[in-house]
């Protein structure tokens, strides 16, 4: 049998995915007077304890709709070079970092084989073979624990490179939304994180942060616009989220 919270877990599309930006808490759902809101759970038992206000439902998946809408609109110029970025970096970090590390450890296996038979046939004394091959059996750990890092990073880099890929193949479909879709939003979406009432984080499956404002009226946007590129970033994460940051709408220009 199922527990009351395990239960309410499974129950709504938005629970246990909504975390409150001030206070780290997840959000509950609340039943008020014509309309469905997710509140902080702190700030349901104390304003003291936490400012941040409840959002509402539709509020959440308008900002969702505008997100996804903006990034069909900048798949080209965001989506892409962030897709390109990530296979290069992966390339260029990842597999020349491994073979020099690889090759390190080959050089001190061979070392200190070298050293061992110096050793045995009296060439060497014993203290300096022992401080040598301890120095060389450091340097290959060291070696070694870098390589289970590489490997760690590239497990996660190959992930968000497959996740980005997937989030473009949707979005060079062109199609945008015009309703909140359960499904997109469980494909892309990992967490959302409500900083105030009216600004929410959706932090997608492939490591994008994305702020949305949360408007009363829950308008969906299609039609926007993108200022002026000033900044560049290395990390192509980093990049892809200020190129999202200077899109606006027909609707920011007129409020």
């Amino acid at each position: 049998m199922e527990t009351g919270s395990h239960k309410y877990q499974q129950h709504y599309l938005f629970s246990g995915k909504i975390i409150c930006g001030q206070c780290g808490t997840t959000f509950k759902r609340q039943t008020r007077p014509h309309k469905i809101c997710w509140a902080c759970q702190k700030h349901l038992r104390s304003a003291q304890q936490c400012p941040t206000k409840a959002v509402s439902e539709v509020g959440l998946e308008a900002a969702f709709c505008n997100m996804m809408n903006k990034l069909v609109y900048s798949r080209k110029f965001l989506l892409q070079p962030l897709l390109e970025a990530l296979k290069e970096e992966a390339n260029a970090n990842g597999d020349g970092q491994l073979i020099s590390l690889t090759k390190q450890i080959k050089t001190n296996d061979h070392k200190a084989e070298t050293l061992t038979q110096l050793m045995q046939t009296g060439l060497l004394d014993r203290a300096i073979y022992i401080n040598q091959t301890a120095k060389l059996d450091q340097d290959t750990y060291q070696c070694q624990e870098k390589i289970k890092q590489l490997n760690g990073k590239n497990t996660d880099s190959a992930n968000n490179f497959e996740d980005v890929r997937t989030l473009l193949h949707w979005c060079q479909q062109g199609k945008q939304l015009t309703e909140f879709d359960e499904g997109i939003f469980q494909e892309f979406v990992q967490q959302i994180v409500v900083n105030s009432s009216n600004k929410a984080i959706f932090i997608l499956k492939c490591g994008l942060a994305l702020p949305e404002k949360l408007n009363k009226a829950a308008t969906i946007d299609e039609h926007f616009f993108r200022s002026i590129i000033k900044q560049r970033y290395n990390y192509p994460i980093k990049q892809a989220e200020y190129l999202y940051s200077i899109i606006e709408s027909e609707g920011d220009l007129i409020g």
